[in-house]
């Protein structure tokens, strides 16, 4: 989770109204901080925030919302913009490498230790979670009085031009060189793997700006004499790149600064001005956000709740509707039950009534009684049991020798790393990759795992159904498929399940043929399956004893409508 630290000093002057020290540990919470430390000698405060809540990245945004809070300022802050003379012109090159930018320009700012210090700390934290490692968003922050527009954005060939670039003053480098050879270049090639073209932006005298989502030319280096700023936002996600420049110019705009549009042209579309600060406009029931937080609040009461915490809000035309307007800089409304959350942050979670449960005595979901079972049987069969991710790669399905088709799995849009690309299907892959990092433990190795596996439905509202699996594997010079099937006797004989369930001959990739077979329920319902693993699935998981395993869905052996098992 992104975090912040500042004074309360800084922020009772950004509020304009003294702070305590001791107050302020608890309303901050109130307004969806998290407290992570504090040093009550020096009056600092660091605070955890949602990355659904990246305005909160600086000490101006807490202290917009805090305003709201203390009833000092109600409803959306009012941001007045100046009309620049500056234009950006798009190249339809960049379509295929990074297709969307926005820019603004931020005149007549003088920054003290504590801004910059804010202003970095936005960057870092919109290209964390907005930006997703500046795959999504990457932020160019360059000195405005250093270069003249009109500016282009355009791509070039990895070795057509050579410039200078910062952190390496004294080199001029071609793009391709920068990736191999600059420590930025480095960290995020990965970026731009795979194109022949390189995105780059230039100024009227075709002076280097910005080579995004790299690195910056030395031509505009911000110092302590910076007065004016060019921002820069590039990226493949049209949406965050329009919060992320949004956040910035208000935050800007916090700190005194004038904020100046600046024209994007483009070759086939109509030009755009940014920063668009337009307002999202929303309409939501009344009932459903009393249903929500079990108040009974009147639509006056809802309006004032949601201008405390920054909201313009008026009834709808409809009644017991509410027309809710949101400023440009957030990011996290999606649905209406969000707004419940934020007429109840309005009215104050010590406000809410307490109220003693009238119930019955709660017990476990019988899902989680056949989970709990399952675990002691096979603890008392002598398997020590194991926790994974329900997240895993690609590749470890085919190690499995596995066909991994996409359209039969949940691919994860935008993984933080290669080792997470997919929700597992099944639970052997994680277990096998497990396995292979211990494998130089005492053997015998026997382990299992009782957990989630994510299968695509388009039958449910999700488009996914959870089932839930049973995987156990022995590891060890004479692991073989009878030692296994011991285990398996024992453990669907302990549920008193074995007369519904069989074992049928089949053929696998994975398995040795003769020594695998599937699982089957009533005769008509395959379960899962068991056997040993085949030698070069072995060797592609750098194993050198034998493996022998089965898996199992346990979902199915509950009944629907008595919720236990037959």
């Amino acid at each position: 989770m992104p975090t912040l630290d500042f004074t309360v000093d800084r922020l009772s002057r950004l509020v304009g109204k003294e702070l305590n020290f001791d107050d302020l540990q608890k309303d901050l919470q109130w307004i969806s901080l998290d407290i992570e430390d504090f040093d009550k000698k020096e009056q600092k405060i660091k605070v955890e925030f949602s990355p659904n809540r990246p305005d909160f990245a600086s000490p101006e945004g807490i202290a917009r919302a805090l305003k709201g809070y203390y009833e000092l300022e109600l409803g959306s802050p009012r941001y007045e913009m100046t009309e620049g003379t500056d234009e950006l012109h798009v190249d339809k090159t960049v379509k295929d490498v990074r297709p969307y930018i926005v820019a603004a320009v931020i005149r007549n700012i003088d920054l003290d230790d504590d801004e910059v210090k804010t202003i970095m700390n936005i960057q870092e934290a919109l290209h964390h979670t907005l930006g997703r490692g500046r795959k999504k968003v990457a932020i160019g922050l360059h000195d405005y009085d250093k270069v003249k527009g009109p500016f282009r954005y355009t791509t070039v060939k990895p070795d057509e031009i050579k410039f200078r670039p910062l952190q390496l003053e004294k080199l001029n480098l071609t793009p391709q060189e920068i990736l191999e050879e600059h420590p930025k270049g480095i960290e995020y090639a990965h970026i731009l793997e795979g194109c022949s073209r390189y995105p780059m932006i230039f100024d009227k005298d075709d002076n280097v700006v910005s080579f995004p989502p790299i690195i910056n030319g030395i031509l505009t280096t911000v110092t302590d004499g910076t007065k004016n700023f060019l921002l820069d936002l590039t990226g493949t996600d049209y949406n965050a790149i329009n919060y992320s420049l949004n956040i910035l110019a208000t935050t800007f705009a916090d700190m005194g600064a004038t904020i100046e549009t600046v024209k994007i042209i483009y070759e086939e579309e109509e030009p755009k001005i940014y920063p668009d600060l337009t307002p999202a406009k929303w309409m939501i029931n009344a009932k459903y956000i009393n249903s929500v937080i079990g108040l009974d609040l009147t639509i006056k009461n809802m309006i004032k709740c949601l201008e405390k915490c920054r909201l313009d809000a008026k009834p709808g035309k409809k009644k017991g509707t509410i027309e809710v307007t949101v400023p440009a800089y957030r990011t996290d409304f999606m649905h209406e039950v969000d707004f419940a959350e934020e007429v109840a942050i309005g009215y104050g979670y010590n406000n809410l009534p307490v109220n003693l449960f009238e119930g019955g005595i709660g017990q476990y979901h019988p899902l989680v009684q056949l989970q709990n079972r399952v675990r002691n049987i096979m603890a008392g069969a002598g398997y020590l049991e194991t926790w994974n991710f329900i997240l895993t790669s690609q590749d470890y399905y085919k190690s499995l020798k596995i066909p991994f088709n996409e359209k039969d799995n949940v691919i994860i849009a935008n993984p933080v790393s290669k080792e997470w690309n997919t929700a597992r299907s099944i639970i052997l892959p994680v277990l096998m990759k497990l396995l292979q990092f211990n494998r130089s433990e005492e053997k015998p190795i026997n382990i299992f795992e009782v957990g989630d596996v994510v299968i695509l439905d388009n039958k449910t509202l999700t488009g996914t159904r959870d089932e839930m699996h049973i995987c156990a594997l022995t590891h060890h010079s004479f692991a073989e498929f009878t030692e296994i099937r011991s285990a398996f006797d024992f453990l669907i004989q302990t549920l008193g399940i074995q007369k519904r369930i069989s074992v049928k001959s089949c053929i696998n990739p994975t398995f040795i043929n003769g020594r695998v077979g599937e699982i089957m329920l009533d005769n008509n319902l395959k379960i899962g399956i068991i056997g040993e693993i085949y030698p070069e699935v072995l060797e592609n998981f750098g194993l050198l004893y034998p493996v022998a395993v089965f898996e199992m869905n346990l979902t199915p052996l509950l009944s629907k409508e008595e919720n236990r098992i037959e």
